[in-house]
């Protein structure tokens, strides 16, 4: 799945209403993608200092509106001046961000797997 990031604006873009998920969400997990993992540091290339984080990681995309094709996904890090997760929720339509929330509700909850995301972690200019 291709992702097209307008990254100035997703990363300003932090308002949204987002709840926990509902359990037919939960369910339709599924890892992330190459392309996901690869649109996400590419879109924070340039705006953030690449070595900084400690841990990073990459959730399940799940599928939040079938009817709609929304899809959404979390990442989950820690940087060297703060060991506290810190957590970003992305939803999707048509393979490009329709929102951005920092500490989404979604990203916290038990059901949602997470994976290492070396590639945000190791990231370069």
């Amino acid at each position: 799945m291709k992702i097209k990031f307008l990254a100035g604006a997703a990363l300003l873009a932090l308002a949204g209403g987002q709840t926990a998920m509902a359990q037919s969400v939960a369910d339709s997990q599924r890892p992330p993608s190459s392309a996901v993992r690869h649109e996400y540091v590419d879109a924070l290339r340039g705006t953030i200092k690449p070595g900084n984080f400690v841990k990073a990681e990459i959730s399940s995309l799940v599928l939040l509106d079938p009817e709609k094709q929304i899809y959404a996904y979390c990442t989950r890090t820690t940087e060297r001046s703060n060991s506290n997760w810190s957590y970003i929720g992305l939803t999707l339509k048509n393979n490009m961000i329709v929102d951005l929330k920092k500490n989404a509700p979604r990203c916290h909850d038990k059901r949602l797997r997470y994976y290492d995301f070396p590639e945000l972690r190791n990231m370069k200019y």
